[in-house]
């Protein structure tokens, strides 16, 4: 029997599952990554640690499993994304830990980038031209603003402070890579200088349209040499590798697919239809819509490449708000639960009254922050520390209603009948049962009695498809359909729910 093993290298934990040929998951290690503070703002993580700890939690996974390396068909990695590292390609040795994609180190660049006279004649020139050509190019560049999350900005900062990084640029001998890049090479001995095209696509460095990295030109005004970036290859990683003959492997298991960690998630939630969508409610809260194979634009959302595995291409559209996690925290703190699956048994003992209290938070900006001033609305002498926990969750409904709103209000040939749900957030049944009623969509949820990560099953489903454990998308979907959980809108309350919405809308705007 052939076994897959998939590895998730998120923000916060490192994750392998092992899964079984009829997606049982049968060995399992979870680990903290150890995130490095130095500086105020800065975020790093030691790339040995990574190294280490990637194979640690196979191993243990395997263990877990009562299995052998030989018994692994192949690995499925997902990674986190704008997550990166340099090195010189003659020694191999790193100029610095890994940036995390929520380092703010650059956060003066990214003001100048925004400020400078040069930026804002491009985007006044692609907004005239957008006006008469309308195309989806001159949408993306006239929206486009620099954020910390970017790459491009850290990689000036450095050059600005990294003397050994400057002199090695000019002399061609520095190697850019995300995640994957580093832990693909690394397992190649040093032979494999690549990232999967969902990665790629999420750096600011890409081009949608494309399908390659920005032009040349672009990287040689902010004085960087494009030879140091990677290869852009399919998610179907065992394929370049047999076709330039290649091996890569941890502990003896030769690594078939690579997928940013949303992409994994989009797929193992079975979203492979066009406009099918998931969000994953975590750290952070991430929205993602498949577009089919032609990318969308749309205000508000990042234009990303889910996956290429052969001829099948899928784009997406991400939405995200980085408040989640730090939302959540507050609801404990606040003393209203210790995990939100402990809401459930409150609220089957109707403890909850909260028709009228709503929680305000100002719009999630479009880097890692977090925000201190927030507003209760309707708070009476009968309010419970419950009641003011319960509409922090609504208020996560709230907002997933808003990204949608403004999806359909610009695209309005986007019909979303079904949302799956994702992440710890998402085994709270009241909240997955109040994003159905206030969206009028019907949520779907994985019924999780086998603890499937689902950013590690989408890497299974890709690596065994690659490597020949499964045939064809269709018997993903059939064991899908056979393990979701679905919570369907009450109709019953749908004026009340959009009476509540208003007033939440309302409020928002007034206050912030």
């Amino acid at each position: 029997m052939d076994y897959i093993a998939a590895i998730d290298v998120g923000t916060t934990n490192l994750k392998c599952q092992i899964f079984s040929p009829d997606f049982r998951v049968v060995g399992s290690c979870i680990q903290k990554v150890n995130i490095l503070k130095p500086f105020q703002g800065w975020e790093e993580i030691n790339p040995n640690e990574i190294q280490n700890g990637v194979k640690q939690v196979l191993q243990i996974a395997l263990k877990d499993a009562d299995l052998k390396s030989n018994n692994i068909k192949s690995i499925g990695l997902s990674t986190q994304r704008n997550t990166f590292i340099t090195w010189n390609k003659k020694t191999g040795e790193h100029y610095h830990n890994f940036i995390t994609w929520g380092d703010l180190r650059s956060n003066i660049i990214v003001k100048e980038l925004n400020k400078s006279i040069t930026f804002k004649i491009v985007k006044y020139i692609s907004k005239i031209l957008y006006l008469i050509f309308a195309t989806k190019q001159l949408k993306v560049v006239k929206s486009f603003t620099f954020s910390n999350i970017q790459i491009l900005p850290k990689l000036l900062w450095l050059l600005q402070n990294n003397r050994k990084f400057r002199q090695d640029m000019k002399n061609n001998e520095v190697q850019f890579g995300t995640l994957d890049t580093w832990l693909l090479y690394q397992a190649s001995n040093g032979k494999l200088h690549v990232t999967d095209v969902s990665c790629a696509s999420a750096t600011g460095l890409f081009d949608l349209f494309t399908m390659s990295w920005m032009p040349n030109l672009m990287f040689q005004y902010f004085g960087i040499t494009n030879t140091i970036l990677p290869s852009i290859c399919d998610s179907n990683i065992l394929k370049y590798l047999t076709d330039n003959n290649i091996t890569c492997k941890i502990s003896n298991i030769t690594i078939a697919s690579s997928l940013a960690d949303q992409s994994a998630s989009l797929y193992g939630t079975g979203s492979f239809s066009k406009y099918t969508a998931k969000v994953t409610i975590g750290t952070g809260m991430f929205l993602d819509i498949n577009c089919g194979s032609l990318p969308e634009v749309c205000l508000g959302y990042f234009p990303l490449v889910g996956w290429a595995f052969n001829e099948d291409i899928c784009f997406s559209l991400e939405a995200v708000d980085y408040n989640c996690g730090s939302l959540i925290q507050l609801a404990k703190s606040i003393g209203g639960f210790n995990n939100p699956k402990e809401l459930n048994m409150l609220k089957q003992g109707n403890e909850f009254s909260t028709n009228n209290l709503l929680f305000v938070l100002p719009e999630s900006e479009p880097s890692k922050s977090v925000r201190k001033d927030y507003s209760f609305i309707g708070v009476t002498t009968c309010t419970t520390k419950s009641d003011m926990a319960v509409s922090i969750l609504e208020s996560f409904a709230f907002r997933i209603k808003k990204i949608l709103d403004n999806y359909h209000n610009e695209m309005p040939q986007m019909v979303l009948n079904t949302l799956w749900v994702d992440g710890g957030v998402s085994r709270n049944d009241y909240i997955c049962q109040t994003i159905a009623n206030v969206t009028s969509t019907t949520v779907v949820r994985m019924k999780n009695s086998n603890r499937t990560e689902v950013s590690c099953l989408g890497a299974a489903f890709m690596a065994g498809l690659s490597s020949g454990v499964w045939t064809n998308k269709r018997e993903l979907m059939n064991f899908r359909n056979r393990t979701d959980q679905q919570f369907v809108p009450n109709n019953n309350d749908y004026f009340a729910n959009e009476y509540k919405y208003i007033r939440w809308l309302y409020n928002q705007k007034c206050l912030y």
